[in-house]
């Protein structure tokens, strides 16, 4: 009998789960696994897994566990995978992932390849003009419908795969480019707060926007942003803060310049006051730099005014608000650093406020089903952090992240 696989549809979205069943195997024998990924944030991933077939000659992958995972989960063969570098500089997105999967038993085996879509069919993408910088992507069919901007992290640029999945689920989505990016400046630095409303009043003129449906995401610190922008910019129906600090941080370089992050009103939003304490106070681990423990520190050398000052108004937002925390969040400790903002939202206002944190998970919640890393060079300044979480745990956070995510629009803006 001839190996067999009965897996996922050979094209689907990104981020939809899928099982996967292996038959004709020789019963109580190990079957391998072997898994390529070409070509996903700037490297290949590959994985070799095995695991042992019934009585029947069959692994099915979700009620059997591969060899040295606690849990039958068969989108492990993606999000377990090991990187190999290929590009030294960032790689534009792809639109779609290919992977292949061959699976073996002695000198049996069978092979399918399968593609994972982040721009959906029918999915139009616009590049913005100046003074505006990104890419807006478009739902197919007619509108108006809600929309979002999404905001990255310390990082800069966009992330044009998580726009894609957005659209392809029937939002809107302008990836809105601050830093890092051409015809943007280089740095998180005196950024100014106007800019992203700017970009939520030319999007609310668009005809393919639903009037008064326009939420803002950001991560790490476009999560900041995105706070920022709720608590200032009117027209905001809500936001979602995905591992988020409710105190503002000053500029993050590639050469060390000192300021702030942030202007708003041509004026420098006041912060927590670094003075080297969080590099000073930041902790080597296996994984890289956990930056967590020096941001704490940081805090605690803070006047209580001043820290005052560098906290967001988070209440002046009378829309809803998501808060997505890693519970292990070891870049700084998002659990900790949200409390502010659920004091402050208690306090001021009585609209909807939402806080998941995910145990288990640290830093890096992406998008879902795609390759997890707890720690990673960052691009601006050229050092080893540590993100937090193990692998599983932030796997299963981020399907987690994702459906909370995308319910909570389909909640508030339609």
């Amino acid at each position: 009998m001839s190996l067999a696989i009965d897996g996922p549809a050979h094209r689907s979205l990104a981020d939809t789960p899928f099982d996967l069943r292996v038959t004709g195997a020789a019963p109580h024998e190990p079957v391998t696994f072997t898994v390529e990924l070409p070509g996903f944030q700037g490297a290949d991933w590959s994985g070799t897994f095995t695991a042992t077939a019934n009585a029947h000659g069959t692994v099915d992958l979700a009620t059997t566990a591969l060899d040295g995972f606690a849990e039958p989960d068969p989108t492990a063969l993606l999000w377990s995978l090991e990187p190999r570098p290929v590009a030294a500089e960032p790689v534009p997105a792809d639109d779609e992932l290919g992977w292949t999967l061959r699976v073996s038993q002695g000198d049996r085996s069978a092979t399918e390849h399968y593609v994972r879509e982040f721009r959906g069919r029918g999915v139009s993408a616009h590049e913005l003009s100046a003074p505006l910088a990104g890419r807006l992507y478009l739902p197919p069919g007619p509108g108006p419908r809600p929309a979002v901007i999404t905001l990255s992290g310390s990082g800069g640029g966009i992330n044009d795969e998580e726009a894609m999945l957005l659209a392809s689920r029937g939002f809107v989505c302008l990836a809105l480019a601050c830093f890092n990016y051409p015809g943007r400046p280089d740095d998180l630095l005196e950024l100014p707060v106007e800019y992203v409303a700017s970009a939520a009043t030319w999007l609310a003129a668009r005809d393919e926007v639903q009037p008064g449906a326009i939420a803002v995401k950001g991560q790490s610190r476009g999560a900041e942003l995105a706070l920022l922008v709720g608590a200032h910019v009117p027209g905001v129906r809500a936001v979602v803060a995905v591992v988020p600090s409710g105190y503002v941080w000053g500029s993050f370089t590639s050469d060390g310049r000192e300021g702030a992050a942030w202007t708003l009103g041509g004026e420098p939003v006041p912060a927590v006051l670094d003075d080297g304490i969080v590099p000073g106070r930041s902790v080597e681990t296996a994984s890289g730099i956990a930056a967590a423990p020096g941001f704490r520190a940081a805090i605690e050398a803070t006047a209580p005014d001043d820290l005052d000052r560098a906290t967001i108004p988070i209440e002046r937002l009378d829309g809803p608000l998501l808060l997505l925390c890693g519970g292990d969040d070891l870049m700084w400790d998002s659990v900790e650093l949200s409390e502010v903002l659920l004091r402050r939202r208690a306090a001021g206002t009585s609209a909807p406020t939402r806080r998941e944190v995910f145990p288990g998970a640290g830093h890096n919640l992406g998008l879902p089903f795609t390759p997890v890393v707890t720690g990673m060079v960052h691009p601006v300044n050229g050092v080893a952090y540590a993100y937090g979480g193990t692998r599983p745990g932030t796997a299963r956070a981020r399907v987690a992240a994702w459906t909370a995510f995308v319910d909570f629009l389909e909640e508030t803006l339609t």
